[in-house]
């Protein structure tokens, strides 16, 4: 079919809040095109392309050169709209011809040749594609076609109401949907039809993950309203949430971002070969201290991360192990129906002594996460204010009946992370955000005092509310002392509170240390500069 008929679908989608509404039409679409553009509208909707095909900053330049348009100007509009796609279907639409534009393009042909090809073009050879692609795409298509290259792509639909849509039509529940998404699936008709197929069987699955059961803040008034028996307590870690899947004579390892990583877990892989039968685990990739039997810092674990292809130099320096705590399937079982406390047992029944009976010492790479002894509120006060002396989060706590279903449902599972360290720095850098805004200076630099010094310790760009962000913008305006690009060197007069979740050493960068998720928590206009922290200070924390 046709592009025009996904840029129609886009419009309505857009106009219409209604979430029926957006179901019906979704479920018209797929019912009136083909399947192929069927399965690049579920694409483009759910997010599952890999990449952009250029950047906005890119394609606003190629404008300015192409129309002769000063690109200050497209700048400025930029930061006032806050999206690359729109500000250029703004400006173009007095530029087309409609007589040399051609009525439509099949979304394939765009998605599959016309777009992936550009990534292999050089600058001018990229541009005279792109001014070709403008010139011949009708004025009503120029959004979505803008939208599609830069990767901005945003429409209010979620993945979930794209599922609800596909389980409607065919009549099935939409979990099922979700679990066929999962994964690397390939933009063609004969994924189109797995996804839809009403009689698709288990085995035809194959190595696909389930999608992921995901947990909500810890709200402290359940401390007053429910009983902690009703709960189980598990440690949060710090690591890479994956699938463990060993089903159908396949193994494969998923991430939470649905990215294949068997070949950065060799060691792994081989664990489970010597298992014999057959399960899916959720759980976590966690480099181990074996001689403290505790994890060690997320920033080890980086080291494993996005290595495809790890030495058994490396392997062995860093040795990972899964932490498994939960099991959604057995020996073919679908267990997510099954409560938490029934797959806790089937986990322990499964997988607690494996090491006595296994050649390869598996008990040294798949762990069962511990469960903390919880008798009131109180312990769990106690047991989240002491994950720190063991490299983890916090908590996550879990209802014992909670069935394993994909994504954040209430009542099911939270997170009650540890207080975040603090460390109030003096300003010292500021360069503008992105977007909308673009024109405002909202990424900042903090420096931490060593040898008399400020010496950089961390960046943050969230935290202060808009009124704060202005206010601080016109302060930066004035009181610049030196320019490095779009960077401003600031006067040290003013102190933030900086909090963090953890802090590590760190020799890439000046100060010696790295901070975890680093974010503003409160503008100090009560400090001056020298009640900022030190260095020293910040290396206390490490000991904490």
């Amino acid at each position: 079919m046709s592009l025009n008929n996904f840029v129609k679908l886009f419009n309505q989608l857009d106009e219409n809040n209604s979430i029926n509404k957006k179901i019906d039409l979704l479920i018209q679409y797929f019912k009136n095109n083909s399947d192929i553009d069927n399965i690049w509208t579920i694409f483009l909707l759910i997010d599952k392309r890999n990449k952009r095909f250029i950047s906005g900053k890119l394609l606003r330049k190629f404008y300015s050169d192409i129309y002769e348009l000063p690109l200050w100007l497209i700048e400025t509009s930029y930061a006032k709209v806050g999206d690359s796609a729109e500000v250029i279907y703004l400006l173009i639409k007095d530029k087309l011809s409609e007589k040399d534009t051609i009525k439509d393009i099949a979304l394939n042909e765009l998605l599959k040749i016309s777009l992936p090809k550009l990534s292999k073009l050089d600058e001018k050879e990229k541009k005279l594609n792109i001014k070709l692609l403008w010139e011949k795409t009708p004025k009503e298509n120029q959004l979505v076609l803008n939208k599609i290259l830069t990767g901005t792509f945003r429409v209010g639909v979620s993945k979930g109401l794209v599922t609800k849509s596909l389980g409607k039509m065919i009549s099935i529940d939409e979990s099922i949907i979700k679990h066929r998404l999962m994964g690397d699936l390939k933009p063609t008709s004969k994924t189109y039809n797995f996804i839809i197929n009403k009689n698709l069987k288990q085995a035809e699955l194959k190595y696909k993950p389930y999608p992921f059961q995901l947990a909500n803040t810890f709200e402290r008034e359940l401390m007053k309203i429910t009983s902690v028996n009703q709960y189980q307590f598990e440690s949060k870690w710090d690591g890479i949430r994956i699938q463990l899947i060993k089903r159908l004579n396949n193994i494969s390892i998923w991430t939470r971002g649905e990215e294949l990583a068997n070949n950065s877990f060799p060691e792994l892989i081989q664990t489970i070969s010597d298992i014999d039968f057959e399960f899916v685990l959720d759980g976590e990739i966690l480099v181990w201290d074996t001689e403290n039997n505790c994890p060690k810092n997320f920033s080890i674990l980086q080291k494993r991360i996005g290595r495809k292809s790890p030495s058994l130099k490396m392997q062995h320096e860093y040795p990972i192990v899964f932490i498994a705590y939960d099991i959604l399937e057995l020996n073919g079982l679908d267990l997510r129906e099954k409560y938490l406390s029934e797959r806790r047992v089937l986990l322990e029944k499964n997988f607690k002594n494996l090491n006595l009976t296994n050649k390869s010492n598996i008990y040294k790479k798949i762990k069962i996460t511990n469960l903390h002894t919880i008798n009131s509120w109180e312990d769990v006060e106690e047991a989240r204010n002491l994950a720190r002396e063991n490299n983890t989060e916090g908590l996550v706590i879990k209802n014992k009946e909670s069935k394993y279903k994909g994504g954040r449902i209430k009542g099911n599972w939270w997170k009650y992370k540890v207080d975040p360290m603090q460390l109030d720095g003096v300003l010292i850098y500021a360069r503008p955000g992105s977007g909308k805004r673009a024109d405002l200076y909202t990424d900042y630099s903090f420096g931490l005092w060593g040898n008399n010094n400020l010496i950089k310790f961390a960046n943050a760009y969230s935290g202060l509310s808009n009124k704060e962000i202005k206010e601080l913008d016109r302060w930066i305006r004035k009181n610049t002392i030196d320019k490095y690009g779009p960077v401003r060197s600031v006067r040290p007069e003013l102190v933030f509170e900086i909090s963090f979740d953890n802090i590590q050493i760190s020799k890439r960068h000046k100060s010696g240390i790295a901070l975890r998720f680093p974010r503003i928590t409160k503008w100090r206009k009560d400090k001056n500069i020298m009640e900022a922290d030190s260095l020293e200070n910040a290396l206390k924390l490490l000991k904490n």
